[in-house]
């Protein structure tokens, strides 16, 4: 066994000149700075753990690429439909004297203001799904569903029953579900197929369930009901966001029913992903009669993926909290901020704008939890407000400017969602929604409570020391 001691020096002399190669690499890949730290700390201070967390979240070379690829692609598609069917994107210069927020989501993604719509806030599982339901009994023509997370549990079936039953009808009825957020039997899914409904994974993986933080990730949760109907927000089909549930968790989320002409957008988004999971160009349909729409609220939705956007949904919320005058209010599951986030939030803060923001106490990641740490330290030293959550799991993404402008949606406040995931999020300007979600934020303070910063630093010395790893690491969460 005496040769071994003469190959072990060569193994480490390899596998050091293989890590050092390695971040070479990395550093070539071009990735945001704080990325680059992340993974390059992590390589040399985890040896062999390391490198496979490195090549198991960060080195999709040929996923990326192929990505790209097929985005670019259905971007090239989309336009040429638009063009083909003279559909213009006119820019609305001002609402209600806000002029900032439409020029900012205009030049970001020619994402514009529509004024024709209806808007229905839906919180938690236990308002969304029956109207959902409602909604899908009712369709004459079409449904398309797209959700991170769709379960064939107990919800997760009443709604397949729904898409066979209309699809005998013969409705056109298409569902995208992502391959790692999802658990959907292959009997549902042979059943849905044998009964015409078109069913497609968004980027299958292997071993989909230890995956769950694979790139590239499709967390959207989008409903188009024949053109006219959308759904969209936080809440995903399964069992746990109704309460009471089996987990006894309770989960406070946020949704919207949409009526009216953005949910052209919303179409465009699912003919977008449609065309990337499988390859069919749909047309979109612009001739929708919205004579029913009974109010007019302006609304733009914006979508963001890793294959076309330019952290365009981070870019949005960075330009609303820059026109905030007096109030911020931010509900998110996790605080992973990046620097720029991190930075406009302090300034506004400074700046004498109040700042309240309501996260998990105990959020269903635990990395997610240590993250945040460090920022809610900064945070609460320029004056913002935070505030965990008891109830249950505060699993909402909404942000409310002042009294009339508001976003909700599906992207968290965390690099992945900015800069990773495929996300969609409604912005709107409009008093009485803005108000009713103020509301919502309101009565969720009263099952809070408000988090001091004695109360932080007085964390013991190994959850602050599990603290600051995470910080470093959270670019890569």
């Amino acid at each position: 066994m005496e040769y071994l001691t003469h190959i072990k020096p060569f193994v480490i002399i390899a596998y050091y000149i293989f890590i050092s190669l390695l971040s070479i690499s990395i550093i070539l890949d071009n990735k945001k700075p704080e990325k680059i730290y992340a993974y390059i700390f992590l390589i040399f201070l985890f040896p062999v753990a390391g490198v496979l967390l490195y090549f198991l979240f960060g080195a999709h070379y040929q996923k990326k690429r192929l990505y790209t690829r097929y985005r670019n692609y259905k971007n090239n598609f989309l336009q040429e439909l638009i063009k083909d069917k003279n559909i213009e994107r006119k820019l609305i210069t001002s609402i209600k004297n806000n002029i900032k927020l439409p020029r900012l989501l205009y030049n970001l993604d020619h994402a514009v203001f529509t004024i024709n719509n209806e808007v229905k806030l839906l919180f938690n599982g236990e308002e969304k799904f029956p109207v959902l339901i409602k909604e899908l009994k009712k369709a004459k023509r079409k449904i398309y569903l797209e959700y991170y997370i769709f379960n064939s549990d107990n919800i997760g079936n009443q709604i397949i029953e729904i898409l066979i039953e209309k699809a005998q009808e013969g409705l056109e009825v298409k569902l995208i579900y992502d391959a790692v957020g999802s658990s959907v039997s292959q009997k549902a899914l042979r059943r849905l197929k044998k009964n015409n409904v078109k069913v497609h994974a968004y980027m299958p993986v292997l071993f989909s369930r230890v995956a769950h933080k694979a790139n590239y990730r499709n967390h959207r949760k989008i409903v188009v009901i024949d053109d006219l109907i959308g759904f969209m927000g936080g809440i995903n089909v399964a069992d746990n966001y109704i309460n009471p549930n089996k987990n006894n968790l309770f989960w406070r989320d946020s949704h919207i029913l949409l009526k009216g002409e953005a949910v052209y957008d919303l179409q465009l988004i699912f003919i977008s992903d449609w065309f990337f999971v499988c390859g069919e160009k749909l047309e979109p349909n612009k001739e929708v009669d919205i004579s029913s729409v009974k109010t007019y609220i302006p609304s733009a939705i914006l979508a963001s993926d890793f294959g076309t956007s330019d952290e365009i949904i981070l870019k949005a919320f960075i330009g609303m909290i820059s026109m905030a005058k007096n109030e911020v209010l931010i509900t998110t599951p996790y605080f992973i901020p990046t620097e720029s986030m991190f930075s406009i939030l302090k300034v506004a803060a400074k700046s004498g704008v109040e700042i309240k923001i309501i996260l998990p106490e105990k959020p269903d990641l635990r990395t997610a939890y240590y993250a945040s740490y460090s920022y809610l330290i900064g945070m609460l030293k320029t004056g913002v407000k935070i505030y965990f959550y008891t109830k249950g799991m505060m699993h909402a993404k909404t942000m409310m400017i002042d009294n009339d402008i508001c976003t909700i949606g599906s992207a968290n406040m965390d690099y992945r969602s900015f800069s990773l995931n495929a996300e969609v999020n409604t912005f709107i300007i409009n008093e009485s929604v803005t108000r009713q979600l103020k509301n919502q934020f309101y009565k969720d303070l009263k099952d809070s409570v408000e988090v001091s910063l004695e109360d932080l630093q007085n964390w013991p010395w190994y959850k602050k020391a599990i603290s600051s790893f995470a910080r470093l690491i959270a670019p890569i969460l």
